[in-house]
């Protein structure tokens, strides 16, 4: 009972350090100090030291020696169009596996997080990462769920430094309606190319944030 009660806030304290650093608050090369985010997340210093760790082999963190947890700097613009290949070739292939076992209850779920997502609220982007894990996760390979979530940690932070305008949003909406209409269609040549378009589509967000960070090589 006790060691479950422990991963339950090393989880905790993983999700609210990742979102803090996915939403811009924690900026690259930020020191993350035990006894600061002890005061900010309410929890011990155990699981945050435990949520470090996994945050560092997410590649949102690293741990450097005699400075401690670091917010990593985020990849090239280089390295990022090749992790966008692979985005778009392995989530459209979780998403087309994934069409034979959507449930019910699952598109009950994305219509939800949608309609969420439709109000346009603060932190859209956790339910943006929602919509597309659940429908991924469907797929029933989680080997490859997890590469894919990786990859769009490690792509995530950029994306997200800056805050997406209305229009912005608004636009990525509509494209997931159309995955979701797709996907409940059947129509597996719909879901190919909705989806394919909304995950290019980060790269305009992603260009527009590496010139106002970095001078783009």
């Amino acid at each position: 009972m006790a060691e479950n009660k422990s991963s339950m806030k090393s989880l905790r304290a993983y999700e609210k350090i990742r979102d803090m650093i996915l939403s811009g608050v924690k900026r690259p090369g930020t020191r993350l100090i035990l006894s600061e985010l002890e005061d900010e997340l309410g929890i011990g210093r155990g699981p945050i030291r435990e949520a470090l760790m996994r945050l560092d082999r997410s590649g949102l963190v690293k741990n450097i020696p005699y400075k401690g947890a670091v917010v990593a700097t985020p990849p090239t613009l280089k390295e990022i169009l090749h992790i966008y290949d692979l985005r778009v070739d392995l989530e459209v292939k979780l998403a087309l596996e994934a069409m034979a076992h959507l449930t019910e209850a699952d598109y009950d779920a994305l219509e939800s997080l949608l309609d969420t997502m439709e109000t346009l609220p603060k932190n859209r982007y956790n339910y943006d990462r929602q919509f597309h894990s659940h429908i991924y996760e469907a797929s029933q390979l989680p080997h490859l769920v997890a590469i894919a979530q990786n990859l769009i940690l490690s792509v995530e932070s950029v994306l997200n430094i800056y805050r997406w305008d209305a229009d912005m949003c608004q636009q990525f909406n509509r494209e997931h309606r159309a995955v979701l209409e797709a996907l409940k269609a059947g129509n597996r040549d719909a879901v190919r190319d909705n989806l394919a378009q909304n995950i290019k589509n980060g790269l305009d967000i992603i260009n527009e944030t590496y010139s106002k960070m970095v001078r783009i090589p």
